[in-house]
This record gives C-alpha cells, sequence and structure tokens, in this order.
C-alpha cells in the first residue's frame, strides 16, 4: 500500500465542503511543506525537498484545490500557457494529455520558461488537474535551474519518468462512495 500526503488529508477532510471527496497525492520522502493557505476559495500547499531553502529551491510540488472554478481540464491547461508566455523569454509548451482519473476529467501537460523575466532562471513544470466533485484540483511538479534555450528540456529523462508515475499514482476518492474509497 503506498503512503498517501497525509497533510492534504487532513486539510480537505477538515473543510465541510470537502467532507467526503479527497485528493490523495503520494507521499515523497526528505520533502518538507514550505507553506500552506487555506481561505474561502480553497487551499494550496507548496512542497520542497528537505535540504533545499525557500530561497534556493529547486524543485517544488505545489497542490491546490479550488473552489467554484468553472474551467474544464483543458481550458485550466491552455491557460497555464497563455499566462507562461508574457512573462518568460523561451516559452514552450508540451501537448495537452487528457482522460479520466476516478471517473473524473483530468490531464496534464509541460510548459518550459527557458529564462523567467522575474529572477532570470529557467523553469519547467508538469501540471496535472482533475475537475473534482467538490472543487478543481492542480498539482503540478516544478525544476528551476539555469536558464535553457527554446526546445530544451531541463529535466533529466529518469527524473520526467518518476514524474509521471508520481502523477499517475494521484488519486480522487470519495468516502460516501464505495465505487471510490479512499487509502490509508
Amino acid at each position: 500500500m503506498r503512503r498517501i500526503l497525509s497533510i492534504l488529508g487532513v486539510f480537505l477532510t477538515s473543510q465541510a465542503a470537502f467532507a467526503a471527496e479527497r485528493l490523495q497525492v503520494p507521499q515523497l520522502p526528505d520533502w518538507k511543506v514550505l507553506s500552506s493557505v487555506t481561505d474561502k476559495a480553497g487551499q494550496a500547499t507548496e512542497l520542497i525537498p528537505a535540504a533545499e531553502s525557500a530561497e534556493s529551491w529547486t524543485r517544488r510540488i505545489t497542490v491546490q484545490a479550488f473552489r467554484g472554478v468553472p474551467l474544464t481540464v483543458k481550458d485550466f491547461l491552455d491557460q497555464a500557457v497563455e499566462k507562461t508566455a508574457p512573462v518568460c523569454d523561451a516559452a514552450s509548451a508540451g501537448p495537452a494529455s487528457l482522460g479520466v482519473v476516478a471517473g473524473r476529467e483530468a490531464g496534464s501537460r509541460t510548459i518550459a520558461c527557458g529564462k523567467y523575466k522575474g529572477d532570470g532562471r529557467g523553469t519547467y513544470v508538469m501540471h496535472f488537474a482533475i475537475r473534482g466533485t467538490d472543487a478543481f484540483y492542480v498539482v503540478s511538479r516544478m525544476w528551476r535551474g539555469a536558464p535553457f534555450a527554446a526546445g530544451q528540456v531541463p529535466v533529466p529523462g529518469d527524473e520526467l519518468m518518476q514524474w509521471r508515475a508520481f502523477a499517475d499514482a494521484i488519486d480522487l476518492c470519495d468516502t460516501s462512495d464505495p465505487r471510490r474509497p479512499c487509502r490509508d
């Protein structure tokens, strides 16, 4: 049985609006919570490797739950690309991969920012989005490092395979639906 990121289960089940539905994200050893914010619109938690700092992280995972977001998964992934282009030199994106997870609309997409105009670093991110009954969920894995040229992928291939396996292990369960049981 795989370990599930417990912080999300605690948050999502503590909110009345999220009482039945839970986003289950695999727990990564040696990662720590950088920040966690809850407000009326939803929740966001950022994690980084335990050995890294808020100022100098090179890898980050962001898990978000938004209430009242009317977008489709495809629209969200397209907007992520549109919002990246104006703030990056050498911005590009892979095709959206759309499908169904736990009976819900889901999809993923990678976005490259060869050089972020804010700090001059390059970023590469994979967004995974799923439309739940109670919220719209987004899990993003990001690499940050030296700037890179358009068309390059700065993340090593074996690490990208780990990212994909991580996204494939995300599940949306529902404690009120026996067809979508939650794991411990």
